[in-house]
This record gives structure tokens, sequence and C-alpha cells, in this order.
């Protein structure tokens, strides 16, 4: 934990620059490098894609409804592991940096605080939405999986991809660590930052494995000859019907809503984020985390608590529940599961609408949590 912090605080020690701009982008890089190198963040990354692509064999007893049930479960998942990185990871990238004193040194360099602060977001905000951007892709290719059936097929070829990721994983895993293990050595005699070759190789490595495991999976299903016969049925079934056709027709069904999905909740968790980050400058991390877990839940609520307070007549309710939807972000807008149970789609221009709503709420925090940063002494 210590030589992470370390890290974390000599390189943009060393690179800062007397610009406000170069300063909130080197913190960014240098706290995305540190979440995203973290063990818990791929271990929940694993756990989470896994539960997305299992999702298809629970719910067989959905009554021909597989998909949609898929969709809002993926939906949800994302969601969910964005909330758990955020309440987890921002407390010990601000709140612990500042009280184990390892901000300090960053600190007393030629950068603003407001810098600090804004770099702190935006690195666990780029981290998140790398993070959501893989599960979205899980998710996208179990929708696939679920609808094209046995159109492809080559067992050979699947049984060589498959073998070739189980060798792969774990070189990825010991190449990340021994370029891990090497880069600390480095450090600890250069006192400065150490390349990081070694360990960006294993993460290639993991990212061709995982790769080669869904090419491994989607070729050994079927035959040699599936893939002709699947599509030779369906063009004689519907003969003005391509291949392409088809893949539009999945894309318009599936694909578009998984992309909305992926946008919505890269706004949530951006304002989750924009929240959690602010509360960690000035509190405790447990008290900081309880309050964004107070705030997502209630987030999530709010459209029909201002409803209910609407339906008692009361004008002072109504006011009241006017004045908490403008503290409290209203995560039910960039919720798309309320449209799936609604039966809506959303389009470009609510996407819009979203991310400026999502925009504004994010920057206002910020505004506040940044003046009172520069006001508070650290010791």
């Amino acid at each position: 934990m210590i030589w992470a912090c370390e890290s974390t605080c000599q390189s943009p020690i060393r690179d800062l620059k007397s610009s406000p701009v170069t300063n909130v982008w080197t913190i960014a890089w240098a706290t995305y490098r540190e979440i995203t190198t973290r063990p818990l963040y791929f271990v929940t990354l694993a756990v989470f894609s896994l539960l997305i692509f299992c999702s298809s064999f629970l719910t067989q007893f959905s009554f021909y409804m597989e998909t949609q049930m898929v969709r809002e479960m993926g939906m949800a998942s994302l969601v969910l592991w964005g909330f758990l990185i955020t309440v987890l990871l921002s407390g010990v990238i601000v709140t612990q940096e500042l009280e184990d004193r390892t901000a300090v040194t960053l600190l007393t360099k030629p950068v603003r605080r407001s810098a600090f602060l804004l770099g702190k977001y935006f690195g666990l905000f780029f981290s998140l939405a790398a993070g959501l951007v893989i599960l979205a892709g899980i998710l996208f290719y179990t929708l696939w999986w679920m609808a094209k059936g046995t159109l492809f097929g080559h067992p050979p070829l699947g049984a060589a991809l498959l073998w070739s990721c189980i060798a792969g994983f774990p070189l990825g895993m010991i190449l990340i660590g021994w370029g891990a293990r090497r880069a600390r050595t480095q450090e600890a005699t250069t006192s400065g930052r150490a390349p990081r070759r070694l360990m960006w190789a294993g993460k290639g490595v993991l990212a061709a494995s995982a790769v080669a495991f869904l090419l491994g999976l989607e070729l050994s299903r079927g035959g040699f000859a599936d893939g002709d016969v699947g599509w030779s049925a369906l063009r004689r079934a519907h003969a003005d019907v391509t291949v392409w056709d088809y893949a539009s027709a999945f894309m318009g069904e599936s694909g578009g809503v998984v992309l909305e999905g992926l946008i919505l909740s890269i706004l949530q968790v951006g304002v989750l984020a924009a929240v959690c980050v602010a509360l960690s400058a000035f509190l405790p991390i447990v008290v900081s985390v309880s309050a964004t877990a107070f705030v997502y839940v209630l987030g999530h609520l709010m459209v029909p608590m201002q409803a209910s307070l609407e339906g008692m007549k009361s004008p002072v309710l109504t006011w009241a529940g006017k004045i908490l939807g403008l503290a409290i972000p209203n995560l039910g807008l960039l919720n798309l599961q309320v449209h799936f149970s609604e039966g809506t789609m959303v389009g470009p221009g609510y996407l819009a609408l979203a991310a400026l709503h999502s925009a504004i709420y994010a920057t206002v925090v910020f505004l506040v949590a940044c003046s009172l940063f520069e006001r508070r002494e650290i010791r």
C-alpha cells in the first residue's frame, strides 16, 4: 500500500508544470494507473463479467423473455460494479492519502488543491469508464451468443484457442507480477519512475487471452458445416435476407440498447464518483462511503418520491421534493431499466439531455468542493 501511494505521488511531482490543466491530467493519469493496477479492480471486473455471461443460463424459466431479462440484469450489473469501485477506491485515493500525509508533498508543489481534487476525479472516472466498456462488451457478446444459435463452428480451431488462453492467463499474471516487482526495485533505488513495460506486456497477454477465450467458445459450437447450413436455411426461409441484414437486425434489437445502457451507466457512475470524491476530501472513509450509498439509493427513488409528495396536495411537501431533487441527483433519469419496464426506448436527444444533466450536477458539486478544499487546513 505504501509503495503504491509513493509511486502515485512521485510520478505527478516529477511531471508537474505551471499549467493547471497539465497538472490535472498528470494527476488523473497517475490515479488511473493506481486504480487499474489494483487486484480488486480486476477481480471484481472478472466476477461481474462471469455473472453477466452466466445470466443467460439463469433465465430459462422466463417464458420467451430471456433476452429482456439478460439485458436488464446486465445493465444493473454495470451500474452496481461502478458503484462498488467508486465507494471502495475513492476513499483510498483521496481520504487515505490525506490522512497518511502522502498527498502533502504533492500539495506543496506548484499545484492548486482544486487540480489535485479534479485529477483524482478524472482518474477514477476514466478507470470506471474503461471497466464499463469491458462489461458492456461482455453483455453484447452474451446477447449475440443467445441470438445466433450455432451458425458458426470450427471445433479444432476453437479448442486450440481455448488451450492458448489457458496458457495465456497465467503467463499474463506472471508478467504483471514480475514487472511490478522490478518496478518497485528500480523506484526504490532511483527514487523515480521506473518503466513498467513487463506489466503492460502482461496486460496485453491477458487481453489477448480473453479475446481468444471468447473466439474459442464461439468456434467450438457446432460442426464445420453449421455455418453454411445455418446461413443457407436462413436464405431459403427469407430469400431477400442477407447475412448483413441478420446482423443489422440484431444490432437494432440489442446492440443499440447495450450502447445506450453503456452511455447512461457511465453518466450515472460519473455523478456518483463526483459526489464520493468531493465527500472524501472532507470526511472519513466510512462516512463518505455511507453518504454516497445514501445518495445512490435516494437518487434511484427520486422520481417516485417526488410523485408521492406531489400526490399529497401539500405545497410545502411539493417544494420540499423539488428542493431535494436539486440536492440529490435524479439517477432514475440515468437508469435504462426504467424505460425497459415502461416499454419505451431512449433516443439521441434524451442521451444528450442526460449528459447535460450529469455534467451540470458534477460541475456544481466540484465548484463547491474545490472552493471549500482550497480553504481547508491540511496537516
